[in-house]
């Protein structure tokens, strides 16, 4: 198959496998939607102010409703409308103590993170199509630690959280003496482990705390309680009873909050890019050492590197572990090319793309790589094409001449580089770079050169293979 055939397949294969893997990265996207056509709100805990009229959910004020989940990098999307005077807030990355706040009043748009019962203002803007009696299209667009809110199709407001949430529910709230209606509540985003330890939502059947009580840390009147801590079971000597209890223990104190199920996907993604990245070196490479042998470690070093990232991506701790251990953890083996280095920063990348899970990106960056070294392949000079090493030694010099061998190998190579000539007294040796276009001509070759001189010492040392 000549070059452009095999480039051909390539990209055709790059291609199904960016396919696939699109697949795989929509896959990760999860949430639900909303139309509030089912009165019990399967779902939902709320507070017995919350009600579903004609199809859309109807909050009297101090009332809140809360949808349970644990997603990051949302897209949220809800139609509202309010009266009276107060706030309506939208609550996102909703645990306990820790949300972020987008308020909505008349005239006014704020966004606040809060954490730990402080909250930080993120930013606010004028908003005049915020007005009572009127139907709002709210779009809330969150990447990181990036936020962009929408009010009928307008971005108004733009903020960044250096110090981003990571994961959490939905939580819709009224406020004073608003009174808030709901529809079409759309939420999309990845999905995380679930809520951590403590900062579980509301048990079914919550209610709000009775007027003249002490609002929720960092709430207002009506807001959701805190979830109350189960307590655990415990012998004398306060050793868990609970086997389930003795594997929570174990897994408790991990710093990163990447599930299983993204951390088992990124790495089989690892090994077969890997792999396919292998395969490119060995076909398409142009070093002279034994590609096959380098390119066995491009899996290990791609899915080590991707478990490493995944490892200390959320921890600031390990990351600066991390780079005391790389400071004293060096390549023993030399590097002999240049483009084995650049293959090993490929696979580096690649490794370190999946272990910050972003899949898709290190998918179209690969994809980019590989159909720029297949162009490469493609278009490389004609006296870079040699594929062989041929060393001729004699221990009689004077039987034999440099012309002559030269001459002979001219007549079956297709090319032919000399690299280095030596002569003694007492013996001669010449070394070139040469390609055979078939076998038969490599056979042709050694015959014609064996004629010269019976005592000839001949070694073909392969490159890339004569066919």
């Amino acid at each position: 198959m000549n070059r452009i055939g095999k480039f051909g397949m390539a990209v055709v294969l790059v291609f199904a496998l960016c396919l696939s893997m699109n697949g795989l990265v929509s896959a990760q996207v999860g949430g639900f939607t909303e139309d509030f056509e089912d009165p019990s709100l399967p779902g939902w805990e709320k507070s017995s102010e919350a009600i579903v009229v004609d199809g859309v959910l109807q909050m009297a004020p101090g009332s809140f409703a809360l949808h349970a989940g644990d997603w990051s990098d949302i897209n949220l999307t809800v139609r509202l409308k309010y009266s009276g005077e107060g706030e309506v807030f939208v609550n996102y990355y909703f645990r306990d103590v820790n949300r972020y706040h987008l308020v909505l009043t008349t005239g006014r748009l704020i966004l606040e993170k809060e954490k730990d019962g402080t909250s930080t203002p993120l930013g606010n803007a004028e908003v005049a199509a915020i007005q009572p009696d009127t139907w709002l299209d709210l779009s809330i667009v969150v990447s990181g630690g990036s936020h962009q809110v929408s009010i009928n199709n307008q971005v108004v407001l733009s903020a960044s959280d250096p110090e981003p949430l990571q994961t959490g529910s939905i939580l819709l709230e009224s406020v004073r003496g608003v009174t808030a209606e709901f529809d079409n509540l759309n939420v999309r985003g990845t999905p995380g482990e679930g809520p951590l330890p403590g900062q579980e939502p509301p048990p079914p059947g919550a209610e709000p705390p009775p007027a003249g009580e002490e609002p929720a840390p960092g709430g207002e009147a009506g807001a959701p309680p805190a979830a109350p801590v189960a307590p655990q079971t415990s012998t004398g000597t306060g050793t868990s009873t609970s086997t389930g209890g003795l594997v929570n223990e174990l897994f408790a104190n991990q710093a990163s909050t990447v599930s299983l199920t993204t951390f088992m996907i990124n790495l089989i993604l690892s090994a077969i890019f890997a792999y396919i990245l292998s395969v490119v070196y060995i076909h398409w490479g142009s070093s002279l050492t034994n590609r096959r042998k380098f390119a066995a470690n491009f899996m290990l070093l791609t899915v080590t590197t991707t478990f490493i990232i995944l490892v200390v991506r959320s921890s600031i701790a390990l990351s600066l572990g991390l780079v005391g251990a790389l400071s004293i953890v060096r390549f023993r083996t030399a590097v002999k090319e240049p483009e084995e280095l650049a293959y090993l920063f490929f696979a580096i990348g690649i490794g370190i793309g999946l272990g910050d899970n972003q899949r898709l990106i290190t998918m179209v960056a690969m994809a980019a790589g590989i159909v720029l070294v297949g162009l490469r392949y493609i278009f490389r000079k004609a006296d870079a094409d040699v594929n062989l090493h041929l060393s001729v030694a004699s221990q009689d010099p004077m039987a034999i001449s440099l012309e002559q061998i030269t001459e002979t190998l001219r007549q079956h190579t297709a090319k032919l580089k000399l690299l280095r000539f030596d002569e003694s007294a007492q013996a001669l040796e010449v070394a070139y770079l040469i390609e055979f276009r078939r076998m038969e001509d490599l056979s042709a070759a050694k015959t014609a050169l064996r004629a010269l001189s019976a005592s000839l010492e001949i070694t073909f040392m392969d490159n890339k293979g004569i066919w």
